[in-house]
């Protein structure tokens, strides 16, 4: 989801009745849509119709766009379980009835659909998206849960039918090398990852509230199929946002105005996911990407990665000083510079307790390292020949290894604007368990100088990613 910012915060759960399988009989007050809340707030700028419902602008125009709207009606009916806010009701049977008056049946499925080209996807209008489809389904449920009005169940039940149906039949799905996926954009080379993991949710949200089958089975199809794809998402210093590669690679931590927002969206998402069907793969590189994150991860707690970042040398400190190496902006802005050989940055890691009420289960005095990640302004003021040392616990530097016992994975490039970078994630030929960590350039390439937009260090974050899953597993709607 590229144009409405997702903040996902603790949602309230409701009490959700057994399902017994028949279709929707039973179904009584339905729980929160996954990764959702009643901060309904956020939206009061949005601009509406004359109908009050929420309308998208993009390239100045204003349009109909499910995935915003559907978004929103969830919020709403999430507002509405926790405060009884009879607006928030109102606002959310307006945007569930517009649905049911706007849905398009083809066959027997049906979509919500949207009539514009969204950049850089290569889209032939109109077209549908899962993630539209996944959210429009849940509020269905709600809609039904709140009416008893058996329509919105109808509706409910074609939606999750175009999970079967192709982008060329006019549904959701795309043959990525012979895997069925989902695609949030009608663009069969796309394959959005976030947005592919919110339409699990809205498989998922179906089959619990209604025991149907059918949703089941494309859940299923939908996780076997992350299975065997999560390995394309690892870009080696980050995630990828989606798979599209048309200008250049979709790295999600440089995508929106807060760079790791999407990155670290994901490793919730795959963390919930884990809740939800034990497969380890998920909390594997749930873990491999949250090593993968710089500085904060800010929508769980606010702990630096580092403490501290020292330089023996910085050609302009005021403006482009140490702080710009930790600050998450590596795909653009200012930079940390040396020109002397025998230079040294010093980082010292956080150990400050992100749990507060786990304080000893939380905290850790050492890291365990793995790799560095380098982001570099040019090729060749990127670092070539220099020496790792860690501080040993009688506080003495050692030594550990030079540039060339590394392995270096292969080099990454992004452009923003006229903003370019380079990034190289070296590995270490073995872990070091360290509070701090000293890197020394002996070298330089032919620009004579050193000029990083951002560090990175790979550690081990097994007590940041059990807080995050506790999280994940407190927001279980159904546990």
């Amino acid at each position: 989801m590229k144009f409405f910012q997702l903040f996902f915060m603790l949602f309230i759960c409701a009490s959700c009745t057994p399902q017994d399988g028949t279709g929707g009989e039973s179904i009584g007050e339905v729980p929160i849509f996954p990764f959702v809340n009643g901060n309904v707030e956020k939206f009061n700028n949005v601009f509406r119709d004359s109908n009050g419902i929420p309308m998208l602008q993009y390239e100045n125009q204003h349009h109909y766009y499910p995935i915003q709207y559907t978004q929103i009606g969830l919020f709403y009916y999430a507002d509405y379980l926790e405060t009884k806010s009879l607006g928030s009701k109102v606002n959310f049977l307006k945007i569930a009835n517009f649905i049911t008056q706007n849905i398009v049946y083809i066959d027997d499925f049906a979509v919500l659909q949207y009539d514009f080209v969204v950049k850089p996807y290569r889209l032939n209008p109109p077209c549908a998206s899962s993630m539209a489809q996944g959210f429009g389904i849940g509020i269905m449920i709600e809609a039904y849960s709140l009416t008893k009005d058996r329509k919105y169940l109808g509706v409910a039940k074609k939606m999750v039918k175009s999970f079967g149906a192709t982008i060329q039949e006019g549904g959701v799905q795309s043959n990525w090398g012979n895997t069925a996926f989902y695609e949030e954009y009608a663009d069969p080379n796309s394959h959005v990852l976030n947005g592919y993991l919110f339409s699990l949710s809205g498989l998922y949200y179906y089959y619990k509230t209604t025991g149907d089958l059918e949703a089941k089975k494309y859940f299923d199809i939908g996780i076997n199929s992350l299975k065997t794809k999560i390995h394309e998402y690892d870009a080696s210093f980050t995630s990828f946002y989606s798979k599209v590669n048309y200008d250049q690679p979709a790295y999600a931590s440089a995508i929106n105005e807060d760079p790791d927002h999407y990155h670290e969206l994901v490793i919730y998402q795959l963390l919930t996911l884990f809740d939800w069907t034990k497969e380890s793969i998920f909390r594997e590189y749930a873990h491999k990407f949250l090593k993968y994150d710089t500085g904060k991860v800010t929508d769980f707690y606010n702990v630096n990665k580092f403490v501290e970042i020292k330089a023996s040398s910085t050609i302009e400190p005021i403006n482009y000083g140490v702080n710009k190496l930790d600050d998450e902006l590596w795909s653009w802005g200012n930079y940390w510079s040396t020109n002397q050989i025998g230079a040294e940055l010093t980082i010292k890691f956080s150990t400050l307790n992100i749990d507060p009420t786990n304080a000893e289960a939380t905290r850790e005095d050492k890291k365990t390292v793995e790799a560095i990640s380098f982001y570099s302004t040019k090729e060749n003021a990127s670092p070539k020949n220099f020496e790792i040392y860690y501080l040993d616990q009688n506080n003495n530097w050692i030594k550990h290894c030079d540039a060339y016992q590394m392995t270096m994975r292969n080099r990454n490039y992004y452009k923003t604007d006229d903003f370019e970078t380079f990034i190289d994630t070296y590995y270490l030929p073995s872990t070091i368990s360290t509070k701090e960590l000293k890197i020394k350039f002996l070298d330089f390439r032919d620009d004579q100088m050193i000029a990083l937009r951002e560090i990175n260090v790979h550690y081990d974050r097994s007590s940041e990613l059990n807080f995050i899953e506790q999280i994940a597993r407190k927001n279980n709607p159904f546990k």
